[in-house]
């Protein structure tokens, strides 16, 4: 018997209709870069498509969209990240590009294809990508360009820290820059939220939001608010594959960096790093069964941890 891990749809579900309560008439974006953060992207796409019926996803890179296209052709998927020039000519239909520089906009147009499809990241303040606001008002205002903008978006860098300054100060660039291009007629979609800023107390949704780790059950508002709110959609379960008393002093797993300070049973499970169970936990983790938890102590070993079980067997 393995380690198992199981993904929860209603959880997906579940997930998904409070942040759409929530921002009313915009549009959730679902983010499902890196294999979905781990919950299985082609899976999750298709409840997304079929049963809740999403018809935009973002991802991370051109890899990851033409595996969620191959297999959900009708889906729209959004790429977070920079696609090459040489990339540009196999580009499926219904894939959207990011443009994060103002070096992306030129090298993109110089490839000299017609209509492709981009959404515009405007540099707000988290300085990892993105084009300044006056760069993409001078892209959008350029009545000769190929390229067909259907978005704009920005990046918050601390929607989920007890400080708003930086926060508030995002939120008014972007502001402003929504209201300049809508003068100049702009009507794509416009998005700025990601799931922690849709928890902020009276946000401006705009469009739509891109929600990333709250569609998994991931409470990310500083201070938890909504922690019994969401679900989290994983669960992994490990068998108890030996229980073992030991007396006070003894200490358990290598380094001896736990020990027993009364006579207590050891449970040792299988699960260990080798199948993800980050060896940083070591004397952190949490086990549960049956509504009660037992902490994880020593060191996480490739194959096993061990847990403190105390007169429980």
């Amino acid at each position: 018997m393995e380690a198992t891990c199981n993904i929860s749809l209603a959880a997906i579900t579940h997930n998904f209709n409070f942040f759409q309560k929530r921002i009313g008439a915009a549009q959730v974006i679902p983010v499902i870069k890196a294999n979905a953060y781990g919950h299985g992207a082609v899976e999750l796409a298709r409840h997304l498509y079929h049963e809740l019926k999403v018809n935009l996803v973002a991802v991370a890179t051109l890899e990851e969209a033409r595996e969620l296209i191959d297999d959900v052709p009708g889906l729209s998927v959004l790429i977070l990240s920079r696609v090459y020039p040489e990339d540009l000519h196999q580009l499926p239909e219904n894939i959207i590009l990011t443009l994060g520089s103002i070096e992306d906009v030129q090298s993109t147009i110089n490839e000299g294809l017609s209509g492709i499809k981009v959404h515009l990241n405007v540099n707000t303040g988290m300085n990892r990508l993105g084009l300044s606001p006056e760069q993409a008002v001078a892209v959008i205002s350029d009545q000769n360009s190929l390229l067909d903008i259907q978005g704009v978006y920005s990046h918050f860098s601390s929607s989920d820290t007890e400080s708003e300054i930086t926060y508030d100060q995002q939120n008014q660039i972007f502001e402003q820059f929504v209201s300049r291009i809508k003068v100049l007629g702009f009507t794509g979609l416009v998005h700025l939220s990601n799931s922690a800023g849709a928890l902020h107390d009276g946000a401006k949704f705009y469009d739509a939001i891109r929600l990333g780790i709250g569609l998994y059950g991931y409470d990310t508002s500083a201070g938890g608010r909504y922690l019994t709110q969401l679900m989290p959609a994983m669960e992994v379960k490990a068998p108890l594959v030996r229980v073992d008393r030991i007396k006070a002093g003894e200490s358990v797993s290598y380094g001896e960096k736990w020990q027993a300070a009364i006579d207590t049973n050891i449970g040792t499970l299988r699960m260990g790093y080798a199948d993800g169970y980050n060896r940083k936990l070591t004397n952190r983790g949490v086990v549960s069964h049956n509504g009660k938890d037992y902490p994880v102590i020593g060191t996480v070993t490739m194959d096993h941890i061990m847990i403190d079980l105390g007169d429980d067997e």
